[in-house]
Parts: C-alpha cells; structure tokens; sequence
C-alpha cells in the first residue's frame, strides 16, 4: 500500500502511495515519524505513523505491535482512531505503520505555551481526557504517558464542550495485570509527569495515570510545570515532596487536584469520579455565566428606566404618564402665578 518516501524534513514530502498520499512530516519521537498524509481511495485526511526500520530490541517490537493491537481494539470519542495498519518495502528496508484519525489542532503542551488556559478549557480538557482513561481502564490497560504532548486539542466545540480533546499515544501502555509491552526492568513515561510509584520503579495500575493527569491539569491551569529539571532530578523530586496546588485556586479545584496527586495511590480518585466532577465544574460555570449575564442585563434596564412601573404605557394624547404629571403641574404652577398677579392687581386698583 505504500512506496518510498522523503526523509523527514519539516517539508510537505512530493511523494504519493497506492493509496496514501503524503502532505507534511508533522514530527519524530523515538520509535516513529508522523506524517499528514490524504487517502486517495476515501479523499479523507488522516495521519501516518511509519515506523523506524529495524527495532533496537525485541521488547521494541513488542511494543510496536502491542501498539497497533491495542489501538485496532480501542473505540472511544476521546481516543485517536486507527484506519489501517500494514507493512511496505522503503528502498529495500521493510517499515511498518499505523494510518489513524488527523486532529486537526495543537497538542496541549503547545496550547498552554500559548498562554494560561481557562478554568472552564481545563475542566473540558480533563472531562474529557478523564472519560477516555475510565473506557481504556475498564479494559484493564493503563496509559503510563499522560502528558500535555499526549494530549492533542481542537477549537470545534462539540459533545457539551467548548473544545475537543483527545488522547493519544500507546506506545508504552500495558495491561493492568502486568503484562508489559516492554522490558521489564525499565521504567518509561515521561519524568516530569510520572507517578511516584513509577518512579520508584513498582508495578503500576490504573491510579498512575490519574496522578499523571493531576499534573497535567495543574500545569494547564497555572501555566508552569510542576516538576522540572533533568529528567533523573524531575523523578525523583516527587519522592520528596508532594505537588503544589496554589490555594488562590477555587477550593473545589485545589481539593480535586489534591486528591488526584496524592501518594497513596489507593487514596486517588478513580478516571470516572474525575471526569463526573470536572463535568460538575462546567455545569457550575454555564450557571455562573447565564447568572451574570441575567445581572448585567438587569441592571442595565435598572438604568434605563425611571419608571419601571409604567413601562409601555400610554395617555390617549400619547404621552407616557410621567409626562402627563408633569403637564398638569406646570398649568397648576400658572394658574398660581395668575392668581397672585390678580390680587396684585385687584389691591393697586382698589388702593
């Protein structure tokens, strides 16, 4: 299904496939390329995985087919889709790959660079990336990398949400009963947004991936990273001390974050309570904006109006009935002013 293509260099590739055509190398990590690829049969875009020839071990190749096994059985909004998978020869060298769904939009990291995040973006981001663990750990699988380039973000408000996002990148899941797509001696993830279990190089479970998203939602909401330096130093620094959730934060937000980062993982909540408290926060926000907006209306017709409880009534001159008021007054001040100059009047004559 595949030909040869370009190396990757940040240039829209000028060659085509049977089928795929390849339109822009989007990045590299460790084990593939991602390309924008069209499919010509469907005239749909998608994005190409294509695998580096050759792997560095056979628990690298495990991985990879792990990979494409586990994304071929996965069917989630908040998932990125796998199309098709297959092999090609590329100049001689046999490379596998994974066509899958192209999000169109920027990884969260990119997002948050940009600037700081919205409470009720955050609580959209985490409804949602929430709701994806709860189906992938109801099938017994933890992600082990939750991180903000894990996470890719678009604009089109859609499901409830003011934006969509979707979780990606398997590559080192593994399934609950510790069954590992890789050595088992290493310890991946990424350190900056690893549990400390992970960290302390234990078997994990399902609660490591809600401690990484707890970190994920704390930077997206402060704009800072919670735990930086070389990747050893990054590690081990949570062993030592416990994330640190501002208390300017609204308490239910520092109470949930909190909770999500604890060190017992038996203690988090679960993917599910996440994303059933963060759909809390968006109901509350929809109720606070609709309450505020009824206030500035409200006020606003305060201003407008002297006298609300005549409002859209009319005399039969068509006049409002403070104007009327005002009428009869200014004829009742002359007439007083008429009388007087007659008196005035009356006793200079008679005088």
């Amino acid at each position: 299904m595949l030909d040869s293509i370009d190396r990757p260099s940040g240039e829209p590739t000028r060659q085509s496939t049977s089928r795929y055509e390849f339109l822009e190398h989007l990045g590299s990590g460790g084990m593939a390329e991602v390309y924008r690829a069209r499919d010509k049969e469907l005239g749909r875009e998608l994005a190409i995985k294509l695998f580096r020839e050759g792997a560095d071990s056979p628990f690298d190749e495990l991985r990879r087919e792990r990979e494409i096994q586990l994304l071929a059985a996965l069917h989630h909004p908040g998932l990125v889709e796998i199309y098709d998978a297959g092999t090609f020869d590329d100049r001689g060298r046999s490379r596998r790959y994974i066509a899958m769904e192209f999000v169109a939009g920027r990884s969260l990291a990119a997002r948050i660079r940009s600037g700081i995040l919205t409470h009720r973006q955050v609580a959209d981001i985490g409804a949602q990336v929430a709701d994806a663990l709860a189906y992938v750990h109801s099938r017994d699988i933890v992600h082990r990398d939750v991180k903000p380039d894990n996470i890719l973000v678009t604009d089109d408000p859609a499901y409830g949400y003011t934006l969509i996002a979707k979780l990606a990148d398997f590559g080192i899941a593994q399934f609950v009963d510790g069954s590992r797509f890789t050595n088992h001696d290493s310890v991946l993830g990424t350190a900056s947004y690893i549990s400390p279990e992970q960290a302390r190089g234990e078997d994990v479970g399902t609660p490591s991936d809600i401690y990484s998203l707890g970190l994920v939602l704390l930077e997206a909401i402060t704009g800072e990273r919670e735990y930086r330096g070389a990747p050893l130093e990054a590690a081990l620094e949570r062993l030592h001390r416990s994330p640190v959730v501002p208390e300017s934060l609204p308490e239910e937000w520092v109470q949930l974050l909190a909770a999500m980062t604890l060190d017992d993982p038996a203690a988090r909540p679960t993917a599910h309570d996440v994303a059933a408290t963060m759909r809390d926060f968006i109901r509350a926000s929809i109720i606070a904006s609709r309450s505020a907006g009824s206030g500035r209306r409200a006020r606003r017709s305060r201003g407008t109006e002297s006298l609300p409880h005549s409002v859209g009534l009319t005399d039969v001159a068509g006049q409002r009935p403070g104007s009327m008021r005002f009428i009869a007054l200014v004829a009742v001040g002359n007439a007083l002013i008429g009388l007087v100059i007659g008196l005035l009047l009356g006793l200079h004559v008679w005088g």
